[in-house]
């Protein structure tokens, strides 16, 4: 059996943190206004999408340029699948829309970068 160093537990907890943080920021936003869900709305979208990108790559070992495309894909969609939910849900008000959804995008591409690195190795 293969342990976790602990530079691995590190990028193993900071890759839960990166990942539930769009998430909580969103459930703090609804609890903090009382109405608005729309920034929750827009994480757990761009949530669903990057969790299905790694759960497709359990499993499998990748380089880390592949790790690298992984997380781009990861920003990239994510960002345009919030934004899109929050444009959806009525935030058009200047670049406030756009900017949040980077944010969820970035958190979420570390994350699934992080959990690459945390990934005991063989031998």
């Amino acid at each position: 059996m293969m342990t976790r160093s602990p530079l691995q537990k590190a990028s193993l907890l900071a890759a839960a943190l990166f990942g539930a943080a769009p998430l909580c920021f969103g459930l703090l936003r609804a609890w903090r206004t009382h109405y608005d869900f729309r920034m929750f709305w827009m994480a757990l979208i761009a949530s669903i999408f990057a969790f299905s990108v790694l759960v497709a790559a359990i499993g499998r070992r990748r380089s880390r340029h592949a790790v690298f495309i992984q997380a781009l894909v990861i920003f990239v969609v994510s960002t345009l699948l919030a934004w899109g939910a929050g444009y959806a849900l009525g935030a058009i008000e200047g670049p406030g829309a756009w900017m949040v959804a980077v944010v969820l995008g970035f958190s979420l591409a570390m994350a699934s970068a992080l959990i690459e690195f945390a990934r005991p190795r063989a031998g």
